[in-house]
């Protein structure tokens, strides 16, 4: 004779093989999880090296608003995905503004260089637990950011007059009651004459 097996010991036992397949299932899921992120970059570096430069741009763009967006992860999200990656984020800023310089686009390249470094500055990962030739690494790429920068700006100095990098001689008309840089400030001293500043 067979013992009779309780209704509360079955419902148990369903109960644990169905958390334990919703387990399974999402643990399958995560496994096959790829970073829109990183995909999304690697698809504009690859339309980048094929000289499809629009192409290009619009991935860069995805890849940098997939990262503006995961910044906003509910605490479940940050505990189960990988945090996005900021250096990432820096990179594709750079590729996008060398893409739109590639395209004569030098205003909004000059922003994109700009985000770049924004994201990588180059000096923010003291203090972070990374070796010195990951350190390097970093700052060497903040620093041919800023180099490209510079030489945007060298090689168009009107940008670098919009920006406010240039020298020379300005055309006089102050920028949201700001002097634009090489005016004459005055002949006062100290700050200048107070009606052109």
């Amino acid at each position: 004779m067979e013992p009779k097996v309780s209704f509360a010991r079955r419902m148990a036992v369903i109960a644990t093989v169905i958390i334990g397949a919703l387990i399974f299932s999402y643990g399958l899921y995560l496994y096959s999880w790829r970073d829109a992120q990183i995909a999304q970059y690697n698809q504009g570096i690859a339309a980048y090296r094929s000289a499809d430069y629009q192409v290009a741009i619009k991935y860069f763009d995805t890849s940098l608003s997939t990262y503006k967006g995961r910044q906003d992860l509910n605490w479940m999200e940050r505990f189960i995905y990988p945090k996005p990656d900021k250096e990432l984020a820096a990179m594709a800023s750079f590729h996008k503004a060398k893409s739109l310089l590639r395209l004569n686009q030098a205003p909004p390249a000059v922003q994109a260089f700009k985000e770049s470094l924004e994201l990588n500055p180059g000096n923010l990962y003291m203090g972070r637990d990374l070796t010195e030739k990951e350190y390097q690494v970093f700052r060497e790429a903040a620093l041919v950011v800023k180099y490209n920068l510079e030489l945007l700006f060298k090689n168009d100095p009107q940008q670098a007059q919009k920006q406010g990098k240039g020298k020379g001689k300005g055309d006089g008309q102050p920028k949201d009651g700001k002097p634009v840089p090489g005016d004459d400030p005055g002949s006062m001293p100290g700050k200048g004459n107070r009606d052109t500043i």
